[in-house]
């Protein structure tokens, strides 16, 4: 049970999923490439994959292909239509745009409009339509995973312990039947002989946020005596020669932990976590400032006697006011010197008359600089030096952030 097995292909029917969960490529020995999840794996070695995606690769007396046609843009559901924008396939231009399709029989299965991507001694097909496949590991390369962006500030790391006492932390990388490998911090990837290693611990990148805020998919596990706990596997335990004594530990949502014998264990499965929270960072340079992820004007401020004047409103942010009249505003900027440090006072910008010039400008008083500024609900400062500050505003019309040391503001407006 302690390597994962794999898998012989086999269609099973599925329900379309609304969302396309890809987590794991499995590169099989003919050629054959499925994104998607392991889906489940009994102590049989049996794995069931689920595939949002999938380039089967076939021998051409294998199959036949039929209903070869041009399928109109309108025709098609936004997986294809993505598809083919990104890698220029549609033929015409505008909603005459088409995509030529076919529909392929193999021993086990028939499959509907996908697109043929080779022809001659074998036939290649590229399937976006949700599918099960059953297989087995003598018939696999390698299983990859998908490497978190940059960007990400959600989700799960493996600490690899191996019988030499060493600890390796990092994101899962690959696995072949005899080989594990992680990506480390530093970027590097780490691979391991997989009967080295004797602990796997997961653990949750965001020391902000609920692990299962950060997990894409659930952990199911089911026992002997026909029990089944669902939650997220923290720790696989191989320290014994014993599988008696070796275990799983499942958390679950109420918080509980609950430790499972793998001599117990009879089947693992996954399923899409609806609790799934991912947050992204954004990378900016010095000076960058973004309210709710839209570019900023900038403008400088003129002391105008006991007020503070915006020198320009030609460009703000316009931000949709909330109906409970708390509107969220969050700010972004860069903030390499320090974390967590709050660089902009939130005020309201008043009209003033300016009767000498005779016009109306816009700016902010000194006492409402000390006293009526609004403050952030929460700070936080990224790996990636990128500080966000949420604010609740309440009211509509022009606020501004304040740099007071710089004698600058950024205007935005909330209708």
């Amino acid at each position: 049970m302690k390597k994962i097995a794999s898998f012989i292909i086999l269609a099973l029917a599925f329900a379309s999923s609304a969302q396309a969960v890809i987590v794991q490529k499995i590169y099989m020995k003919d050629g054959s490439v499925l994104s998607g999840y392991i889906q489940k794996q009994d102590d049989n070695g049996n794995l069931t994959f689920h595939s949002d995606i999938a380039e089967i690769c076939l021998k051409s007396k294998d199959v036949t292909i039929s209903n070869e046609k041009n399928y109109s843009v309108n025709e098609l559901d936004k997986a294809w239509v993505d598809w083919a924008e990104e890698n220029e396939a549609f033929e015409g231009a505008g909603n005459n745009r088409t995509l030529y399709l076919a529909d392929v029989t193999s021993k086990s299965k028939t499959v509907s409009r996908v697109k043929i991507i080779e022809r001659g001694e074998l036939v290649r097909y590229l399937q976006m339509t949700p599918d099960v496949y059953l297989i087995a590991w003598k018939d696999v390369m390698a299983i990859k995973g998908e490497k978190r962006s940059k960007t990400a500030l959600s989700g799960i790391n493996r600490i690899f312990q191996l019988k030499s006492g060493m600890e390796f932390e990092g994101e899962y990388a690959e696995e072949t039947d005899s080989l594990l490998t992680l990506y480390l911090n530093n970027g590097i990837r780490q691979s391991f002989k997989i009967n080295d290693v004797i602990k796997y611990t997961f653990r949750p990148i965001n020391p902000n946020q609920d692990i299962f805020a950060q997990s894409e998919l659930l952990n199911i596990v089911k026992t002997k005596n026909g029990n089944e706990t669902k939650g997220i596997i923290i720790e696989q335990n191989y320290t014994s020669n014993n599988d008696t004594e070796n275990y799983f530990l499942v958390q679950q949502q109420s918080g509980a932990i609950q430790s499972i014998k793998l001599s117990d264990i009879v089947e693992t499965r996954k399923e899409e976590n609806p609790k799934f929270d991912p947050k992204f960072d954004v990378l900016l340079k010095e000076g960058d400032v973004l309210i709710n992820r839209q570019e900023v004007f900038i403008t400088s401020i003129s002391e105008k006697g006991e007020n503070n004047v915006l020198d320009s409103l030609s460009e703000q942010v316009v931000i949709k006011k909330d109906p409970q009249n708390n509107t969220r505003v969050t700010v972004e900027y860069r903030n390499a010197n320090g974390a967590n440090v709050e660089a902009y006072q939130v005020v309201k910008v008043n009209k003033i008359e300016n009767k000498k010039e005779k016009k109306t400008v816009y700016g902010v008083s000194y006492r409402d600089l000390v006293n009526s500024t609004i403050r952030p609900v929460s700070i936080e400062t990224s790996v990636n030096h990128t500080t966000k500050a949420e604010y609740i505003v309440g009211g509509q019309g022009v606020f501004a952030l304040y740099d007071a040391k710089n004698k600058k503001a950024i205007p935005f407006i909330i209708k």
